[in-house]
């Protein structure tokens, strides 16, 4: 089904599958198929999309290895002004990481089932008032 075969009075034949698909010219084709990203890949698209984060992530590593060799080294001044610092670059690469993802995509409402009923509640009483 739908393969060309031939005949002995005609060279080639066509199927009805063949005719309908040269007649569609691509209107029913199914979708074209989309690659499956690797995991590099992944990351490397994730690290153009938000560039600060994995700065932010070597900037901690680094300051974690400082201060963890300062205080092999007994330099206690160093090792806790590089663990201040880790604490600082944490901070900063979790605020940029906060900044992409957005506010408006994170939901703060404690219990929203009791928050969106409580609200309804209020709408209602409203409404009886105004009437």
């Amino acid at each position: 089904m739908g393969a060309s075969f031939s005949t002995a009075g005609n060279s080639s034949v066509v199927s009805r599958c063949d005719e309908r698909r040269a007649v569609d010219n691509g209107a029913n084709n199914p979708p074209p198929m989309r690659r499956v990203m690797t995991v590099e890949e992944r990351m490397w698209q994730k690290c153009k999309d938000e560039p600060l984060v994995p700065i932010g992530c070597a900037a901690t590593a680094y300051f974690l290895a400082s201060g963890i060799k300062s205080f092999q080294n007994q330099d206690p001044r160093r090792g806790q002004k590089m663990m201040r610092l880790r604490v600082g670059a944490q901070f900063a690469t979790l605020a940029m990481f906060v900044f992409y993802v957005g506010l408006d995509n994170i939901n703060f409402e404690i219990a929203p089932q009791y928050q969106r009923a409580k609200k309804e509640e209020e709408e209602r009483r409203l409404r009886e008032q105004q009437q």
